[in-house]
């Protein structure tokens, strides 16, 4: 099965400043007409991703406070490993504004900001966190920027699973990016897809030999032998690749 791939443009330069900046522009509350505001809760939950995160632990746990409050979960990574998923969901982000990105990247990772400085910072600059949480904003034209509970606050726990032992989810067709340096490639195909199917597909796109393409995804390499679902590749997932070598004589 072939992969339906296209590009899109991501040239964006990011900010480069390292504290929060406060934008003094008058605020502007009114979003765009694309969204019925007596419909706005059903609007973005149609566009929220439901699969974002780690499970939720069962009991009524929350961690952080404020719009940094979120239901506690469980880490099925190392520490590192979180780490490393973190830096890439910052990394990939190609929908909506790119400094809107990074504004958001600084808030959650500043923890000596309290929720007064927050709400200044997010109303100066046109952001609206849906129902009080910072993992859910919009801004005034309707943009949706989600953040998953992993990048705003530590896990409650860290229970590691044997790969091994993974069970096998029913086939599905599934939406997802394929990161080169600063392009990327919509995917649609089935989750079973295999690694090396995928190379092969990519290889015509990227004008290389299959053997020169490698495979990440939350900081570990894919391999060949393995079909997508196996590294929890889903909806909207971003998948880097790094070539070694372009055919030049294409």
């Amino acid at each position: 099965m072939g992969c339906n791939c296209s590009s899109v443009n991501s040239k964006k330069k990011p900010i480069n400043n390292n504290n929060i900046q406060r934008n003094n522009r008058p605020i502007n509350r009114q979003v765009s007409s694309d969204i019925n505001l007596r419909n706005l809760d059903s609007f973005l939950q149609s566009k929220i991703n439901p699969s974002f995160n780690f499970p939720e632990v069962k009991e009524n746990i929350f961690v952080g406070t404020g719009l940094k409050k979120i239901k506690g979960y469980i880490s099925n990574v190392s520490k590192e490993e979180l780490i490393k998923k973190r830096t890439e969901f910052w990394e990939t982000r190609i929908e909506g504004n790119i400094d809107t990105w990074n504004f958001l990247k600084q808030i959650c990772e500043n923890n000596d900001l309290d929720d007064k400085d927050i709400n200044a910072y997010l109303e100066a600059n046109e952001i609206i966190p849906y129902k009080n949480c910072i993992n859910v904003t919009y801004d005034r034209m309707g943009g949706l920027y989600e953040i998953p509970n992993y990048c705003i606050q530590d896990p409650v726990d860290y229970v590691l699973i044997n790969e091994n032992n993974k069970s096998k989810p029913n086939e599905k067709e599934i939406n997802f990016n394929i990161k080169k340096n600063i392009e990327i490639f919509n995917i649609q195909n089935s989750n079973y897809l295999s690694v090396d199917l995928l190379k092969k597909n990519l290889a015509t796109q990227f004008n290389c030999n299959k053997e020169d393409i490698r495979l990440f995804f939350s900081g570990k390499e894919m391999m060949n032998d393995k079909e997508i679902w196996f590294y929890d590749i889903d909806n909207y997932c971003t998948i880097t690749a790094m070539v070694n070598k372009i055919n030049e004589n294409n």
